[in-house]
C-alpha cells in the first residue's frame, strides 16, 4: 500500500490529483497538505512513498526545501508539480534531489505517466527536460551560460529573481525567504550585474526572452 502526500495550497489541484492517484492506486493512502509546515509535520510522523509537491506554497518557495524534505525522509520520492517554467527550474530541482518535475499546464495523462515513472523507476523527465539534460551534459559550462544567461544565476539568486519579477519588493522577498533585507538587496545587485540589467522591467524582459530558449 503506497502512502502518497499531495502538497498544494489550492484545493482544486489537490482534489484533481487525488482522483488521478486513486484511479492509479486504489489501495493507496492519500494525505494532503497546503503549507510546508504541514508537509514537514507529516514527514516527521509518517512514512511517505511519494510527495506530489507544489513549490509555490506558504513556508517554502525555494529550491533548498527539496534537501530539507529529504533530510527528514531520505528515501521519499518528490515529484514537483509546478506552474513555473520547466526550462528554467526543472533541472535545478532535479539536481537538488527531486525525482521529477512536471508543469501544471501538462495534460492529466502526463501526470499519470509521471507518477508511474517515479513510483516504478524512481525518476521522471519530460522530453523537453531530457533535451535540456543532454544539452547540459554535452556542452561546456561557458557555452551553456552564453546560450541562456539565466544559467549564470545560482539557485538562491534564481529564487530571488523569481520573486522580484513576480512583483514583490525587497521586504516581501526578505520575509518570504526568511533572509534579511540587506541580504536580498545584495542578491538583487548580483543578479543585475550577472545579467547586465538595470531595473526590474529589464529583468522581466530577459526572463521572458530566455524562458523558452531551450524549448
Amino acid at each position: 500500500m503506497k502512502k502518497i502526500l499531495i502538497a498544494d495550497d489550492h484545493s482544486i489541484v489537490r482534489l484533481g490529483a487525488s482522483i488521478i492517484v486513486k484511479e492509479m492506486f486504489s489501495d493507496s493512502t492519500l494525505l494532503q497538505a497546503q503549507t510546508y509546515d504541514e508537509v514537514y509535520e507529516i514527514l516527521k510522523n509518517r512514512h511517505i512513498d511519494l510527495i506530489l509537491l507544489d513549490i509555490n506554497m506558504p513556508g517554502g518557495n525555494n529550491i533548498k526545501v527539496i534537501k530539507e524534505l529529504l533530510a527528514i525522509q531520505p528515501d521519499v520520492k518528490i515529484l514537483v508539480f509546478s506552474s513555473y517554467d520547466e526550462s528554467l527550474y526543472a533541472l535545478r530541482y532535479i539536481e537538488a534531489g527531486a525525482s521529477g518535475y512536471l508543469h501544471k499546464n501538462t495534460a492529466m495523462s502526463e501526470l499519470n505517466n509521471a507518477i508511474l515513472s517515479v513510483t516504478s523507476r524512481g525518476k521522471y523527465m519530460s522530453d523537453a527536460v531530457k533535451d535540456l539534460y543532454v544539452q547540459k551534459l554535452t556542452t561546456s559550462k561557458a557555452s551553456t551560460q552564453s546560450a541562456n544567461p539565466l544559467n549564470k544565476l545560482s539557485n538562491r539568486e534564481m529564487d530571488v529573481a523569481k520573486h522580484l519579477i513576480s512583483g514583490l519588493g525587497i521586504l516581501e522577498v526578505s520575509n518570504l525567504l526568511e533572509l534579511s533585507s540587506s541580504t536580498i538587496s545584495t542578491y538583487k545587485s548580483r543578479i543585475f550585474e550577472k545579467l547586465a540589467v538595470n531595473n526590474i522591467a529589464e529583468l522581466i524582459e530577459l526572463f521572458n526572452l530566455n524562458a523558452t530558449k531551450n524549448n
